[in-house]
């Protein structure tokens, strides 16, 4: 007795915790091809066990969001050394525990579908069509937590770099199918062991899935073969790297002393337009010159007694911005509090609260053509992105500030900022305060990348592309269209089950 519930606790917390990590780890790395299925089809082999997908989801944000630790220390807004460790550890471990009730969430619904126990009664058919259905609706998860203001890295963004041939499938059904596929491929590792664990033939399953892997990876191969690029657009790239905890210290004019050398820099560098990452300028910023140059800047204005984070067009020969684009999605906590607690603490920013701007990423900016703006973690809704892109945008334009966080969160940036080119036939241009800065082409291989946490002014050449790809056109519309015939005929099935006697 004592020997099984040994093996009971084995099974439902150890494994789970060990394929949650796997999966974490394998976020945005070049282990994925050989972690993330491992790690899923733990996840399939224990679905049906509510502690189980727990630990195991507790696991996989606690290990691929580990970086929010990195917001200690907070003293420099006032926050105990202690009081700052407690509050940063807190948010790890609330979105680890929003992480695990997410995935049983996902393993209640599978239950009422697909039990495990009956796993070789069902046919190939209704095993194709469960496994898909359950797919789709994690897939369909992740796709409303990217509306949401919480920074969610899911398995649709995981990929790359690890796979960046199967990540090209995304030209044809975005981060949502890309989910899709990864789950399958995981069931069909898991699937493998159970058939072998029965003592059935697996050679079969084995090839064809084999054969399929191959398959798709060829397609999207195939979708995102380099092209031959003509001369772009010469634009200056400005890496302020100016750390956050000493920004506080840098008023308006020691900031345009640096920001006019900047433009020089730019200018001598045969340069049309610069471009700085997200917070550059403070409030009120005016120029004691005119502009020397087209300048896109990220920084913040007041509008209607409101702080907002913007990127602003400083046009040569102005001292001032004369467009805008307001950042829309923001930090929970670190850009806006709940107006409860605006009146107690700045919360985890020096700015306090900050306010929403518009939703929709679309910025037409004069001599160039229209952008595809993402402000910071902006880059992770892909369906705004797209829409922008539906409207005219020719060129993906993504400015961060990720200090104090360490390279883990600079990868996952790029995983983000590369799947969005791919998936809309669109070079991104990224620049970030501390990194990462630089140029992805419009098939999601990177050009060039600045060195990390320096500081750097250098000239890039996007290239602007009209083209628009199968899910550019048509976005998440056959996703959904999929979503209700799977649903449709997993209810079929449920009901003519359910409507069978009993023996």
């Amino acid at each position: 007795m004592i020997v099984n519930i040994n093996i009971l606790k084995f099974r439902n917390y150890f494994i789970p915790c060990l394929g949650g990590i796997l999966g974490g780890l394998s976020v945005s790395n070049n282990f994925w091809i050989i972690l993330m299925p491992l790690s899923l089809s733990i996840l399939w082999d224990g679905y049906d066990y509510k502690r189980s997908n727990f630990v195991w989801g507790f696991f996989f944000i606690l290990v691929s969001h580990y970086w929010l630790i990195y917001l200690h220390p907070l003293t420099w807004l006032g926050y105990s050394w202690l009081g700052s460790l407690f509050i940063s550890s807190f948010l790890l471990i609330i979105c680890s525990t929003l992480g695990g009730l997410l995935i049983t969430l996902w393993g209640l619904i599978g239950k009422k579908f697909f039990s495990k126990r009956y796993l070789f009664s069902y046919t190939n058919y209704q095993i194709c069509i469960k496994v898909l259905f359950l797919s789709f609706i994690w897939a369909l998860g992740e796709l409303i937590l990217k509306q949401t203001p919480f920074f969610w890295i899911g398995l649709g963004e995981s990929l790359i770099p690890g796979d960046l041939y199967l990540a090209g499938l995304a030209r044809l059904f975005g981060s949502s199918g890309l989910c899709v596929v990864q789950l399958l491929i995981g069931f069909w590792v898991f699937f493998i062991f159970e058939q072998w664990n029965h003592k059935f033939k697996i050679k079969e399953f084995l090839f064809f899935g084999l054969f399929v892997i191959l398959g798709l990876h060829f397609l999207g191969a195939f979708l995102i073969l380099p092209i031959e690029r003509n001369v772009g657009f010469p634009v200056a790239v400005w890496q302020t790297n100016i750390p956050t905890r000493e920004k506080i210290f840098v008023d308006n004019q020691k900031m345009f002393r640096k920001f006019i050398t900047a433009q020089r820099k730019a200018i001598s560098q045969d340069a049309k337009l610069l471009i700085t990452p997200e917070g550059t300028l403070n409030r009120n910023f005016i120029m004691n010159i005119p502009s020397l140059i087209d300048t896109l800047t990220g920084g913040f204005r007041i509008s209607e007694n409101n702080l907002r984070s913007s990127l602003l067009l400083i046009k040569k020969g102005d001292k001032s911005y004369t467009k805008f684009i307001d950042k829309s999605r923001l930090v929970p906590l670190g850009e806006k509090l709940p107006k409860l607690l605006n009146n107690f603490s700045v919360g985890l920013s020096s700015l306090g609260g900050l306010q929403s701007g518009e939703p929709s990423r679309y910025f037409d900016v004069s001599k160039i053509p229209p952008l595809a703006v993402a402000i910071c973690y902006e880059i992770s809704d892909g369906v705004k992105i797209r829409n922008a892109i539906n409207k005219g945008s020719e060129l993906i334009l993504s400015i961060a500030n990720l200090d104090p966080y360490p390279i883990k969160i600079q990868q996952q940036y790029l995983s983000l900022a590369r799947l969005r080119s791919i998936e809309n036939n669109r070079d991104n241009l990224i620049i970030s305060n501390t990194g990462p800065s630089g140029l992805i082409r419009n098939d999601g291989r990177i050009n060039n990348l600045l060195d990390s946490s320096k500081e750097h002014i250098k000239v890039f050449y996007p290239i602007f592309y009209k083209q628009k790809t199968f899910y550019s056109k048509f976005g998440e519309k056959p996703f959904i269209f999929l979503l209700i015939i799977l649903f449709q005929q997993n209810l079929k099935m449920f009901k003519r089950s359910t409507n069978q006697p009993t023996p």
